[in-house]
């Protein structure tokens, strides 16, 4: 082959790789604009975005230039979104993880304090009837930052999240959705949900006006066609929005799994379901590196990424469009559903683990083991 039909080839190639739709229309993920993403969010100069810290300001600086590069448009009333930060008090003992949403417990000596950024666009809805109503994308893009000299990348958890996140708005930028569709990046979330108890607390949207939040917390890792989703058996917190996702993940070949169901108050999506918005959260499992400075972008699987990102591209716009609120399905419903296989390591800590492991602990049997119906 000339050096002429070469060129072409290579064109022809990378056309069809970026310009990939779905049978629906829309765009499909592109792994390498993700993957770049992601890698910054991980790079030493964010120093493992560890809340307060200017790391992430230079994470949330980051998805504030990417929405504004989308067109998304800020929530004005508030005086941020897609340009400016918003931006919470927050405080940390640095010996103890907040016992709620909202709380941090210090002692004499432990208490520092600052300011933090979560950062939020809106695609505005078309429908004059619907469009002052939002449905949310959410994902945290905090970690635990650098302890001892040691830097926490968190490439899956939640630098995964975060360039899911930034995918999935640009897939929808020209989607027209009849209700708005508001993307939030969030901090303060290992420090105990303070990004989104934040601003739900600020009111910049009513939370009357907020329909739903579909939220991404670990979506690099875990197995090919293993998904897990919450809420999937929590009496009164099972929705539509968990019902359209098990079609949406069928028919990607995916049966997604009820297995992490007892982390439901672990991740941003609580901050919503607990003001009684319908919310659901999806994670692709937990892993050896949880927590841990090996948990490092080498490890991503770009496609599962991918697949995660379609899911909540569909589910996105298929609730925006939707007629209907999404709705709490009665119990019979969802006690009938058959769920996928969930396969966790054990994540016992190594003696001598930093302080980082002692104040956002892996699983534990607290929070754990919280009550859920069969």
């Amino acid at each position: 082959m000339g050096n002429s039909a070469c060129i072409k080839a290579i064109i022809s190639i990378f056309i069809l790789n970026t310009c990939t739709v779905s049978a629906n229309g829309l765009p499909d993920p592109d792994p390498v604009r993700m993957k770049a993403d992601l890698e910054y969010l991980c790079s030493p100069d964010l120093a493992g975005r560890g809340t307060g810290t200017p790391g992430a300001d230079k994470a949330a600086a980051y998805v504030a230039e990417k929405m504004q590069e989308t067109g998304l448009s800020p929530i004005v009333a508030g005086g941020f979104g897609g340009v400016t930060p918003y931006h919470y008090p927050w405080r940390d003992a640095g010996w103890f993880r907040p016992s709620g949403p909202g709380h941090a417990l210090a002692k004499p000596g432990g208490l520092r304090s600052g300011e933090a950024s979560d950062v939020v666009g809106v695609l505005p809805g078309t429908d004059p009837a619907l469009a002052g109503e939002y449905v949310f994308v959410t994902a945290h893009f905090d970690h635990l930052g650098t302890v001892r000299g040691t830097r926490y990348p968190g490439a899956d958890d939640n630098a995964s999240g975060t360039a899911g996140l930034l995918e999935v708005m640009r897939l929808l930028r020209e989607s027209g959705p009849r209700r708005s569709i508001a993307f939030l990046g969030v901090s303060g979330e290992e420090e105990g949900l303070l990004g989104s108890e934040a601003f739900l607390a600020g009111k910049a949207v009513p939370i009357a006006a907020v329909k739903a939040d579909i939220n991404m917390d670990m979506i690099g890792r875990g197995r090919p066609g293993e998904l897990h989703v919450m809420p999937a058996r929590r009496k009164g917190c099972v929705t539509t929005l968990t019902r359209d996702a098990r079609a949406l993940a069928a028919a990607q070949g995916v049966s997604l799994s009820a297995g992490i169901e007892g982390y439901w108050r672990d991740s941003d999506h609580y901050s919503f379901a607990r003001r009684s918005v319908p919310a659901i959260c999806f994670n692709t499992g937990l892993h050896e590196d949880y927590h841990r400075p090996t948990d490092t972008p080498d490890k991503i699987s770009y496609a599962g990424l991918s697949r995660v990102v379609r899911i909540v591209r569909d589910l996105a716009l298929k609730t925006a469009n939707a007629a209907e609120d999404p709705e709490v399905l009665p119990e019979v419903t969802w006690q009938a559903w058959a769920w996928g296989p969930y396969r966790t390591p054990s994540l016992e800590l190594d003696e001598g683990e930093s302080q980082a492991e002692e104040k956002n602990p892996g699983p534990d049997k607290e929070r754990a083991n919280v009550e859920f119906s069969m």
